[in-house]
């Protein structure tokens, strides 16, 4: 039927032909005429449309709706039957990801990199300022038959190979999710968020609290602004297994709530809980001055022995109003000996950041964390992108009984640019304030000083991030 098509407008085309060579003496054969031209075009058309329909129908398209005079409009076209022959969807906004079109399986390429430069203004020990890749990390993620999460992520740095996260995790139990491998125990606001996102280039001095990854089972579970994950851990994947002694063990867990939660507005409350078994009944605390590209350790405990176990609590709370941004936490570590006396060492900071270009730091109330910032006007759009100021306050007292580990106070001051959402520039500048018994590094200590305590030094670092 759409091949006679041609044939009738030839037809018609004929008719027309005719009317224009007839002359008048055959005025009444050519109003015929016209009126038989007039009846096919009509024919003509009202067939044209029916093929249409058919044709939208066939293809699962809505119907055109567009005259039939504009019949010659190119075809629809079916992504969906592409994607259902090539077997798979690929996106690279932000990264690689490869999945099947029914999102069954799934693998997606990241990284990240971080540059760092340090110089120091000495005051009683030689700090080395120089420059490091602080992280250079290559990863794999995804998902298998739907209900199986997967995650392997490795770090360069150094010109080591570390190995960050491997872990498998089930998520057919939904809403709760169980997790095995080598990931982060849950505790803390600042370290369960990931250093992509943290406002400042080091976690604050507290942070020697925390217990980092280990190999164990956990599981998790959240609400629309709530989560609930715990776990029980022995060591991380550098144990080393030919020593023979029974690994350390841990049981931790951390809870959030934000009883406010919107893009702009958030109140977000959170706690965590670890209970700590030695393998060799020996801990230690010790932080570097909230810069890495120093080795330097102002406070430090040293080896601790006789210790049957510790717990560490911490508490949280942050909270965004529009531009401005505040977060603490207060962490506390209970050391239990075994003839000899408890200790109990502590420490807390506050912070607060302003979004000078107008945006809200960005947070999960899924899982009580911060998350990737997407500037309003980016560099790439044309924008200055987003401009973000901070200052921290932050302490660790490592000073109990017996032991004197130091006190440390720092104040610390940010500026961060975000050219777009994977790249971003950040500069601190640190006033570190350490007491007497702060003599960690006591090694490095200048010609003709005499004491390694009271030592404040002032640092200033910056940082080039992309991640994707």
């Amino acid at each position: 039927m759409i091949l006679k098509l041609p044939a009738v407008a030839g037809t018609v085309f004929a008719a027309f032909l005719l009317v224009g060579l007839s002359g008048p003496a055959a005025a009444g054969e050519i109003d015929d005429l016209k009126r038989q031209v007039e009846a096919l075009t009509q024919a003509l058309a009202a067939v044209q449309d029916r093929l249409e329909k058919i044709s939208a129908q066939q293809t699962g398209a809505s119907a055109p709706t567009a005259p039939s005079s504009q019949a010659a409009a190119a075809p629809a076209t079916l992504p969906a039957a592409q994607d259902e022959e090539t077997g798979a969807r690929v996106s690279t906004k932000g990264g690689i990801k490869v999945e099947t079109v029914d999102g069954a399986f799934s693998a997606q390429i990241f990284g990240r990199l971080q540059t760092d430069a340090a110089w120091y203004r000495e005051d009683k020990s030689n700090l080395g300022g120089g420059t490091e890749i602080r992280r250079v990390r290559l990863g794999l993620k995804g998902t298998l038959f739907n209900i199986w999460d997967y995650k392997t992520q490795f770090d360069f740095a150094g010109n080591t190979l570390t190995v960050k996260d491997a872990y498998l995790r089930y998520t057919g139990f939904s809403p709760v999710n169980l997790t095995v491998g080598n990931f982060k125990e849950p505790f803390s606001l600042e370290d369960t968020t990931s250093s992509k996102y943290t406002t400042f280039m080091e976690r604050g001095l507290p942070n020697a609290f925390v217990p980092g990854r280990g190999i164990g089972i956990g599981a998790d579970t959240n609400g629309r602004n709530w989560s609930l994950a715990m776990g029980v851990y022995g060591d991380d994947i550098a144990g080393d297994p030919d020593a023979e002694g029974d690994e350390r063990w841990d049981v931790a867990g951390r809870a959030s709530w934000a009883p406010l939660a919107t893009k702009t507005r958030v109140l977000h409350l959170g706690g965590g809980l670890r209970y700590h078994m030695p393998n060799d009944d020996t801990v230690q605390y010790r932080s570097r001055p909230e810069s890495h590209v120093t080795d330097a350790r102002f406070v430090d405990t040293g080896s601790l022995g006789f210790v049957d176990d510790t717990l560490t609590s911490g508490l949280e709370l942050a909270g965004i109003w529009g531009p401005y941004s505040l977060q603490g936490e207060y962490m506390r570590a209970d050391v239990r000996r075994d003839r000899l006396t408890d200790l109990d060492f502590s420490g807390w900071y506050a912070m607060a950041s302003y979004f000078l270009t107008g945006e809200s730091r960005p947070y999960n109330p899924k899982k009580g964390v911060f998350g990737r910032l997407k500037p309003k006007h980016s560099l790439d759009d044309g924008g200055i992108g987003a401009w973000e100021i901070a200052a921290r306050r932050s302490v660790l007292d490592l000073d109990d009984e017996d032991v004197l580990g130091g006190q440390e106070r720092n104040w610390s001051v940010a500026l961060n640019w975000y050219p777009n959402a994977y790249v971003r520039v950040m500069s601190n500048y640190i006033l570190v304030d350490n007491n007497n018994s702060a003599t960690g590094n006591i090694l490095n200590l200048h010609g003709g000083e005499s004491s390694a305590g009271d030592d404040d030094p002032q640092i200033f670092q910056v940082r080039l991030q992309v991640d994707y």
